[in-house]
């Protein structure tokens, strides 16, 4: 599969195909002119050393408008209806193409208060009921699908990070969506799990060709939407028959794809069954993408710093090593070790972006923002702030209960100015709750079961794409089973 070889064969390609478009770029307009030629060979020599030191972006691509990040200005940006986060997103990620004529031009609050009231507000009610089902889903996943060698074994297993990561997280979040039995069918995991690597493969793909290229690489990535078309086929003929025939276990009533159903059974003029499929996988992508990035990061600094590991198991012991959502998110520690991650190692250096929908002049400064144009404020700018962060360019696992943090905030699904991971306002993240506990139930599952260090320690943490940290496939670990392991 395309997605699955993509760090291998990507970097390459990419910094051959953009070095010579550069180069095209440059050369284009130049004159006979010893100044031009050095600012030509300049340029060329940066985005060289840039390529060969793991980042790679497009050249001569359209920068966004980057704001200050006060509270004000950000709720204004976040909120704003006529700034679109569906479209900026859209258009990053090619849903057009990936999610089956994805209208991204669309304004509609209505989608934003239905994802709140399902995700954010029944949210933890939900996860509190599934929570036993989750645990012994993460307890086969570990046992079954991990290795192959015997559960009781003392050999040390091998495992690509980044893989074992993706997993483990559409696994437990197919049980959130879907419920057990739906979640369970081989044919539909395997879907699942692939459609949301083949729409990264596609953005990157779509930032480096003509846009009229976009539905012939769409097509030759996804195998013409053959995972995206097995997911309709399974998921569509459910809200066509609706909840009361939906032939699931008694979980179904807290899944995601229940209360969607039951929320908009009133309003099927708008919410077809494709429309609703179409809004559960927009959903679907985010829950899978963005916590296996995040787990990834922090089983990689647990390798980085293994007095991390014997801290974390302390902790939970002080709850017996209940994993409940209740009990795992008592742990200030690990609230603390995971923040401290997500502000040193940003998953993506913006944050807030947003796609103006037409000519758009801000309240506070009267910054004008032209129709199409990609506004956003600097993630790294805010977690490099030494007023919050004292010392911030150094890692301290503790900063958040140790007092080295000023943000008024302290656990790792909060939402402030000056922890930016979830957005910000009105359309903060509406699931975070749901990713913050599966991120936190892989991490006490592994460091219960197993010790755990990189294969060599060379093996470097992720590469450049843009302003994205993308995770190296290359990288692997080894569990090395702990002599009193605890099962989940």
């Amino acid at each position: 599969m395309i997605s699955e070889i993509l760090p291998s064969w990507f970097p390459i390609a990419a910094s051959i195909l953009l070095v010579l478009v550069e180069v095209f770029f440059l050369l284009k307009d130049t004159v006979k002119s010893v100044k031009t030629n050095q600012r030509c060979a300049s340029a060329l020599l940066r985005t060289l050393h840039d390529f060969s030191n793991g980042k790679y972006y497009n050249p001569w691509g359209a920068q966004p408008i980057v704001i200050e990040p006060t509270a004000k200005k950000m709720t204004e940006l976040s909120d704003t209806p006529l700034l679109s986060q569906r479209a900026v997103y859209a258009d990053l990620f090619g849903f057009k193409s990936t999610l089956s004529n994805f209208n991204h031009n669309e304004i509609n609050s209505s989608r934003s208060r239905l994802f709140g009231l399902i995700l954010s507000v029944r949210g933890g009610g939900h996860l509190r009921n599934l929570s036993a089902l989750l645990q012994r889903r993460a307890q086969k996943f570990l046992d079954n699908e991990l290795s192959q060698r015997p559960i009781h074994s003392s050999e040390p297993i091998h495992v690509g990070l980044a893989e074992t990561c993706k997993l483990f997280n559409s696994r437990l979040m197919a049980v959130i969506f879907f419920g057990e039995k739906l979640a369970s069918d081989p044919e539909f995991a395997a879907a699942l799990f692939q459609h949301p690597l083949q729409t990264v493969t596609c953005m990157s793909l779509f930032q480096i060709t003509p846009s009229f290229l976009s539905p012939l690489i769409h097509a030759i990535v996804t195998k013409r939407g053959q995972a995206m078309k097995l997911i309709q086929s399974k998921m569509i003929p459910i809200i066509q028959k609706g909840v009361k025939d939906w032939d699931e276990h008694s979980s179904k009533e807290d899944t995601i794809l229940y209360s969607m159903m039951t929320e908009t059974e009133d309003k099927r003029a708008y919410w077809t069954p494709e429309a609703l499929c179409q809004a559960i996988m927009g959903l679907w992508f985010a829950a899978s993408h963005q916590p296996w990035v995040n787990l990834y990061i922090f089983i990689y600094q647990l390798c980085c710093h293994p007095e991390w590991q014997v801290i974390l198991r302390e902790e939970l012991r002080t709850i017996e090593n209940r994993m409940d959502i209740d009990s795992i998110s008592s742990l200030p520690l690990l609230d603390s070790f995971m923040r401290e991650c997500a502000r040193v190692y940003c998953l993506d250096k913006l944050a807030i972006r947003r796609k103006a929908m037409q000519d758009y002049t801000f309240a506070y400064d009267n910054t004008t923002v032209p129709a199409g144009a990609t506004v956003c404020v600097s993630n790294w700018n805010v977690t490099r702030d030494a007023s919050t962060y004292p010392n911030p360019d150094s890692f301290d696992g503790a900063r958040f209960v140790n007092g080295k943090s000023y943000d008024r905030t302290k656990m790792f699904a909060d939402v402030s100015e000056k922890h930016l991971i979830w957005g910000y306002g009105s359309l903060a993240c509406p699931g975070r709750l749901h990713a913050t506990y599966v991120m936190k139930l892989m991490i006490a599952s592994f460091i219960t079961r197993w010790d755990i260090k990189l294969e060599r320690e060379d093996m470097r943490s992720h590469w450049m794409y843009e302003s994205f940290s993308m995770p190296y496939q290359s990288t692997a670990v080894i569990l090395q089973p702990r002599s009193n392991p605890i099962a989940v």
